[in-house]
């Protein structure tokens, strides 16, 4: 019998409660109280519940459909990701490529690809389950039923600031990749990696 996992907590949101967090950080690190750090914590915490943590709570983007024939890969390039890194909440920047072959007889608009990376990447999060949740998310509205047609491939390059800011201290693209469907077939893979040229 397999482990049993918990369930994570999830807490209330709480505003006040994140500008008193930043607050006690700049007063644990000693940061001079000045003009320039009066309002940090409020400034800091209203970047982080409008921009940087906004997948937390906002809606999953709704994603348009077209009716189509088109059976080839369809690639968007150069969507960028801005993340933080779960472990450390330092940020990771880069680029996704994102590609699908419809199954479903629809084509999506194009600017929910984009979105729909956004939207996963406003979190603290880690670049291995970013890119598999992106790719999850766009299965479910490209793929046939039961995903058995089409296919689905996601590929991201991205500079980790815990890499370069601490421990090692050293500048690196990292790349993850995830592959539904038709995307496993190793002539498809060959295609989506080429076209996204990373």
């Amino acid at each position: 019998m397999g482990k049993k996992t918990e369930e994570p907590v999830v807490e209330e949101r709480n505003f006040e409660l994140v500008v008193a967090g930043f607050q006690l950080v700049m007063n644990g690190l000693g940061v001079p109280k000045n003009g320039h750090t009066r309002d940090t914590a409020e400034r800091a915490a209203k970047a982080w519940w409008n921009e940087i943590c906004v997948g937390l709570t906002g809606p999953e983007p709704a994603i348009t459909s077209f009716k189509s024939n088109r059976g080839g890969m369809v690639l968007l390039r150069g969507i960028p990701v801005r993340s933080v890194c779960a472990h450390h909440l330092l940020p990771f920047i880069g680029t996704a490529a994102v590609a699908y072959i419809p199954g479903n007889g629809h084509i999506v608009g194009l600017s929910k690809l984009s979105r729909v990376v956004d939207y996963w990447a406003r979190r603290p999060q880690v670049q291995e389950d970013l890119t598999e949740q992106i790719a999850d998310a766009l299965a479910d509205h490209v793929m046939g039923e039961g995903h058995k047609r089409g296919g689905v491939g996601v590929l991201i390059r991205a500079n980790h600031m815990c890499m370069a800011l601490r421990g090692v201290k050293h500048d690196g693209d990292m790349l993850t990749n995830a592959l539904r469907g038709t995307f496993k077939q190793p002539e498809v893979r060959d295609e989506f990696l080429r076209l996204a040229g990373f």
